[in-house]
Parts: C-alpha cells; sequence; structure tokens
C-alpha cells in the first residue's frame, strides 16, 4: 500500500512539503520517464552531480512504491560501487512504462491527503496544482536545503538488477 511508503518517507526525511509528497507521488507512478530527453545532457548532469558529491553513510535505497525506489548517490558513491552501472539502470528504468497513469498518480495524491500537514495547506498546494495538470515538479526548497537530495529512481525489473549489486 503506497500509504506505507509514504509514512516511511515521513520518517526518513521530517522536513517534507506538499511539493515534496507530490513528486513522491509522481516518481512513484511514473518512474523517470520524464528525464530523458536530451541523452548528452542527462549524462553529463548525472556525471557532474555524482562528481561533485561527498560519498556519505546512509540508506542506500528507499522504496517509494511496490515497483520505484530512489538509489541515493552519495551512498552508492561511498560504498565504491560503479556509477556507470547506476547510471545504466536509471536508464533503463526511465526507458520502462510502469503503467497506471494518471489514475493512479491521483490515488497516490488521495492515499497522501493530509499527511503530515494541516489539511489547509494539503489542500490548498492541491489545488494550485491541479490548474497546471499533472507533470513533474522539484522538491521544495526547504527540502533541498535540509535533506540535500541526491538519487536516481530505478523501476520495475531493474530493481531486481540493483539487488544484484
Amino acid at each position: 500500500m503506497f500509504k506505507n511508503y509514504l509514512r516511511e518517507q515521513i520518517k526518513l526525511h521530517p522536513s517534507i512539503q506538499p511539493q515534496d509528497v507530490v513528486k513522491l507521488c509522481f516518481q512513484a507512478t511514473f518512474g523517470a520517464e520524464h528525464l530523458l530527453g536530451d541523452m548528452e545532457r542527462v549524462r553529463k548532469y548525472f556525471d557532474d552531480e555524482y562528481l561533485r558529491l561527498s560519498a556519505r553513510d546512509g540508506l542506500l535505497v528507499e522504496h517509494i512504491s511496490e515497483n520505484v525506489c530512489r538509489v541515493n548517490l552519495a551512498v552508492w558513491k561511498k560504498r565504491g560501487l560503479c556509477a556507470e552501472r547506476l547510471f545504466g539502470l536509471f536508464v533503463q528504468s526511465a526507458q520502462t512504462k510502469l503503467g497506471g497513469g494518471e489514475e493512479l498518480f491521483w490515488e497516490y495524491i488521495a492515499q497522501a491527503d493530509g499527511m503530515p500537514f494541516p489539511e489547509t495547506e494539503w489542500q490548498s498546494y492541491i489545488e494550485e496544482y491541479k490548474k497546471g495538470g499533472v507533470r513533474p515538479v522539484h522538491h521544495s526548497e526547504v527540502y533541498r536545503s535540509e535533506e540535500h537530495p541526491a538519487y536516481r529512481v530505478i523501476a520495475g525489473e531493474n530493481i531486481k538488477k540493483l539487488e544484484e549489486t
């Protein structure tokens, strides 16, 4: 059940904001398929981010749904794992259609209703979000400043391949 994944994310990332929950719901539904436009740019961004990151301990994998997880780049680096392998799994995952579409996305949003925010704050964000249609969003400024997210979304069969790493 998606609500359990959301509860876990709230525990792991206490600075989570409504915008971050919507991002989580989007990634849990669609994976990273929206990120593969310009492969040269995607590759450069990955390489630059990976080089810039300080290696650190922590959770390597955070499941955000039954078929999608986030892999922490700094932990991957700390463990000395092959960056090329992670990039390959990310690209394969982004090319994977997960199914469910907008209906599943809105189901996840409904399960997230009010967690862990005051009802008015959540509803206000969702009403504003709906005006632009279903689309990816960035992490909130609060989340970025407190959590320093640096991960890649891995989905579907690639999670099993990841576990073989």
